[in-house]
């Protein structure tokens, strides 16, 4: 099976939405803010999610790597603001 036909734009984000639902339902349940910079850690992987299934179901491949390198640097600095 190819890439294209098993990682579809609806099924990641139909993902990350249930990802976001179930992590932002945990951070109100507990009150911990550990939860909501998950949640922005869950985006994040969601931004680099879609600039893969762009840079490899469009023609335009410089955009693809200009999304992907901005969703690991949006990612990054999320990643480090979680721990320092």
């Amino acid at each position: 099976m190819k890439y294209v036909e098993m990682v579809t734009e609806g099924r990641v984000r139909t993902i990350t939405l249930v990802l976001l639902l179930i992590f932002m339902s945990i951070g109100w349940y507990l009150n911990s803010s550990f939860w909501y910079k998950a949640v922005i850690f869950v985006v994040s992987i969601a931004f680099i999610l879609h600039g893969v299934n762009y840079y490899l179901t469009t023609r335009n491949k410089a955009t693809g790597i200009m999304i992907i390198a901005a969703s690991f640097g949006f990612g990054l600095y999320n990643l480090l603001s979680i721990f320092f």
